[in-house]
């Protein structure tokens, strides 16, 4: 039986394969995921296989900004349909864990 050829949507990430990947990415000096963090504002695969993620930090000064953005960039680059990735940094909203971490994110962080 020949190889049939995979569909477009099985040949692209999806949204959720991209979160999926994205929760591997602990913040080293949380060690929570920047999902559950609520880090993630939005990602967009473009027909030409550029993967744009739209993400924050917990502040404008974490100083291992460069090791999650590597971080993400690496976990998304083999995903499927994917030729390259663009970490973009958004700064508003501000980061709020009391409205943008999840509820397991909170409690490990005291927040109720």
């Amino acid at each position: 039986m020949a190889d049939t050829p995979a569909t477009e949507q099985e040949a692209r990430a999806s949204d959720e394969l991209v979160r999926a990947a994205l929760s591997e990415v602990y913040d080293p000096e949380i060690g929570i995921d920047i999902v559950s963090l609520g880090l993630i504002y939005g990602t967009h695969l473009d027909d030409d296989g550029l993967l744009t993620i739209d993400m924050t930090l917990t502040t404008p000064y974490c100083p291992l900004g460069p090791v999650i953005n590597s971080q993400a960039h690496a976990v998304c680059a083999p995903l499927p349909g994917v030729q390259d990735v663009k970490v973009n940094l958004v700064w508003s909203p501000p980061w709020d864990p009391r409205t943008m971490a999840s509820d397991e994110a909170k409690l490990q962080l005291g927040i109720y």
